[in-house]
């Protein structure tokens, strides 16, 4: 039904009409799930998702369908809980049981110590299905507890679910932390944390004092309780990666792309002049691994911190770098801000876990330059030598082909 008239139902209040007109839409997503289920499933066990040079059944749909990663992951796992379950998977084609119901179960089979006891509570499962979504993941977790009392102690499971998540806000480019440890790391944690809180009080109140004196007072301090805490974390992970044992590669710069266009404007800005129109054609300013940045604090930045300014074109080429016969220094780090990840079609790995190699060889007068350099990881690169080609064309876009001359779409 269009959405006008489902519209016009709701201010008829024909109830009974969008009742029927919701119920099939349920149908048919059911239907639609426990097709994708089958097809996920054929293609895992024949494995042609090899023939494109796929790392697996999951990025082959994901790059097709144009799905994103949480949507493959929801298709995989219903596909893998209808493989072992074979009452659910036949409810779910005739609508008995909802898509989120089964994808739920998906999620408590991830649970390897309760996982071989799900066959046997199939009837259970779709009797608590007809109860509302919130009860059934309510009484269905609580199943997943009891089963799984022979499983570690709270503390050793609260240790073993430690996680962290960085994550960032396609609307307004800000980030926000989330994490969870057990009691132990996070008390360490803690700890470090608060010395870290208190030397940005610390610099605050020097900063008060050296301009109102002894009269100076909690509303003189120059940053909010949450601004200091937020310093503090960034000064954690600054001095981190200052340490002799740091993880991060020696000489680490941190690279912020722009288009010529972008960068001149922000400048401009800066100067005081009025804002001119940018459009998304000229527009580029972000990471080395594709995140977003917001432009003026970025251009402010770059003044006054340590950061690696790149300046691209139309196609994003970087510069010409000579003619080495391997990518190393300049010419390495040119030819991977060209791309976010790996230019395979369908492959997410990120740039910086990438090799660099030419796409016209360099035995056939190949250059060593960015424009002749891909940003590939360790399979594809490899599997690049098998017959498949790498082709960039002037506007900057990649085209791979099979060794029978077909492009990859």
């Amino acid at each position: 039904m269009p959405i006008g008239i489902l519209a016009a139902c709701l201010v008829l209040r024909d109830v009974s009409g969008v009742d029927d007109e919701i119920e099939s839409l349920h149908r048919e997503r059911c239907r639609l799930a426990a097709r994708e289920a089958e097809l996920f499933r054929r293609l895992e066990l024949s494995g042609l998702y090899c023939a494109d040079g796929h790392g697996s059944a999951k990025t082959m749909v994901r790059h097709v369908g144009k799905l994103s990663g949480a949507t493959a992951a929801r298709q995989r796992r219903i596909a893998r809980v209808a493989s072992f379950l074979p009452l659910i998977a036949e409810a779910l084609a005739e609508s008995a049981i909802g898509v989120d119901q089964v994808d739920l179960l998906g999620r408590v089979a991830g649970n390897g110590r309760v996982r071989h006891l799900m066959p046997d509570a199939q009837t259970w499962f779709l009797e608590m299905a007809s109860e509302s979504f919130d009860d059934f993941e309510r009484t269905v977790r609580e199943w997943e507890r009891l089963a799984d009392q022979d499983g570690p102690e709270p503390n050793d499971r609260m240790h073993r679910a430690r996680r962290v998540t960085l994550t960032q806000n396609d609307e307004t480019l800000t980030w926000q932390i989330d994490g969870r440890f057990g009691s132990l790391l996070g008390a360490q944690i803690a700890e470090i944390f608060e010395h870290y809180t208190a030397a940005e009080l610390a610099a605050d109140w020097e900063k008060a004092r050296a301009e109102r004196g002894d009269e100076a007072c909690d509303t003189d301090l120059p940053r909010t309780h949450d601004q200091r805490t937020a310093d503090a974390l960034w000064q954690v992970f600054q001095d981190a990666a200052a340490a002799d044992a740091s993880c991060v590669p020696p000489g680490f710069c941190h690279d912020v792309v722009w288009s010529a266009e972008a960068y001149e404007e922000m400048i401009r800005r800066l100067d005081g002049e009025l804002p001119r129109a940018m459009t998304l054609e000229t527009f580029r300013c972000e990471t080395s691994n594709g995140t977003s940045l917001e432009p003026y604090e970025a251009a402010a930045q770059s003044l006054l911190t340590a950061v690696r300014r790149v300046i691209v074109d139309a196609s994003s080429t970087v510069i010409d770098l000579g003619r080495a016969r391997t990518f190393t220094g300049n010419a390495r780090v040119a030819a991977k801000l060209q791309s976010t990840h790996c230019i395979w079609k369908g492959c997410r790995v990120p740039v910086h876990r990438c090799q660099v190699d030419h796409t016209r060889a360099h035995a056939h007068d190949g250059r060593t330059s960015p424009g002749n350099g891909a940003p590939m990881c360790g399979r594809h690169n490899r599997l690049k030598e098998h017959g498949f080609h790498v082709w960039r064309d002037p506007a900057g876009a990649w085209h791979l082909y099979r060794p029978d001359g077909t492009e990859i779409e």
